[in-house]
């Protein structure tokens, strides 16, 4: 991994999908998305789709091919600055990451298989990362109707009233490429070689069509194939555990963001209760599993309570998901004194890297106006849900 400290090459660009429930495909799940920076697109901004392009020509789009060539030539594309960022910062970026996890896919091998304007002809990924459309039963504070259908009718009602305006997501295409068979049997012809499908939602686990694409991988023998999954903890059955126990290798990252009732607000309309017996259910398998907790500023101040029990009391890996967008969301917006006493506190749990992370990436100035916005969302939100913030996270009885 040393070797590319002083290098911009991510094997991410070569050989991996990224796609997103609305059928758009990125360079990866971190890149920049704003403006759609780092979305597939030809030369006169026509955005590819899955529903309605092919794999390849998607892949291959002029935006994917002019970031490849930046990499070879050892340049950084505007889309990928998150990480260099936080290479900078000392924190361990997705692009150091992916490269330690396909330590045989090197620069002089993206050089071999790359042509002189970009194309990768002979697809063959090993990386596939499936956002399976916004079909999901839950509608979490730090979601959107872009990955959660739950959210439609709040999001309607939110952009009604609130005083600022809300990302529209009206222009986005229809959501069921992940329904069509057209499109498995497309993927299917560049995952010859596939070590590993990142399966996301909506909620993964309501889409029937993967499960028959998961059999046809299994029918096929391509079971050694590393299944790793994010689910929303509600929806688990023993006909899907029937069909994971076929693969070699299982990951389940659980979305949980906080425990108890603080969860049950967080990730509306969960039951904490489910969501425990099907934690419980999962380490019963052979199955790797980790929490992915998403870090908004909802929770940031119980993150050390959910670290000890998760990681510490239940002994598996909490990873953490951190909003940036929107920056309403994200814990930065809390006073800075308020994050400065969360940090504080946070010594007595987390190790010296955690702690240097957190306050590296959440110790930016006040700002009032954010503050505010984040506020009105909020209480509105509550009064939709008939729910109230004070009743589930009861530190904002003082910071409201």
């Amino acid at each position: 991994m040393n070797n590319y400290k002083n290098s911009t090459f991510c094997p991410l660009l070569f050989q991996h999908l990224a796609t997103h429930p609305h059928g758009g495909v990125t360079h990866c799940c971190v890149a920049d998305h704003r403006n759609a920076i780092s979305s597939a697109k030809d030369e006169n901004n026509y955005y590819y789709n899955l529903n309605t392009d092919s794999i390849y020509n998607t892949f291959n789009s002029a935006s994917f091919r002019k970031a490849r060539l930046q990499v070879l030539e050892n340049r950084k594309p505007k889309a990928c600055l998150r990480c260099f960022d936080e290479e900078s910062k000392n924190i361990k970026s997705k692009r150091l990451e992916e490269i330690g996890n396909y330590p045989d896919f090197t620069l002089d091998f993206a050089k071999k298989i790359t042509d002189d304007e970009g194309y990768i002809k002979d697809l063959d990924f090993d990386f596939v990362e499936l956002r399976l459309g916004n079909t999901c039963n839950v509608s979490c504070r730090t979601c959107n109707p872009a990955s959660s259908s739950k959210w439609l009718e709040d999001y309607d009602l939110l952009q009604k009233h609130l005083s600022f305006k809300l990302t529209n997501y009206n222009s986005l295409l229809s959501f069921k490429w992940p329904e069509q068979d057209g499109f498995w049997d497309d993927l299917l012809k560049y995952c010859k070689n596939v070590k590993t499908f990142y399966i996301n939602g909506g909620e993964p686990t309501l889409i029937k069509q993967h499960f028959v694409f998961l059999e046809k991988l299994a029918n096929l023998g391509m079971t050694n194939i590393k299944l790793w999954y994010n689910i929303n903890m509600t929806n688990l059955n023993e006909n899907i555990l029937e069909i994971w126990r076929k693969f070699d290798k299982v990951k389940i990252s659980c979305s949980i963001d906080d425990l108890y009732e603080r969860n049950e607000y967080i990730r509306h309309p969960t039951k904490w209760d489910t969501v425990l017996e099907n934690f419980n259910k999962l380490k019963k398998e052979k199955f790797e599993i980790d929490v992915t907790q998403t870090v908004s500023f909802m929770n940031y101040s119980n993150l050390d309570n959910f670290y000890d029990f998760f990681h510490n009391k239940n002994n598996v890996w909490v990873h953490h998901n951190y909003v940036y967008d929107p920056a309403i969301l994200s814990p930065n917006v809390l006073p800075l004194k308020y994050r400065d006493s969360i940090h504080q506190k946070f010594k007595a749990k987390f190790p010296d890297w955690k702690i240097k992370e957190l306050t590296s990436l959440f110790s930016k100035p006040d700002n009032i106006d954010d503050w505010e916005k984040a506020k009105e969302y909020t209480l509105y939100l509550d009064k939709f849900r008939n729910q109230s913030i004070f009743n589930f996270l009861p530190e904002f009885k003082t910071l409201l």
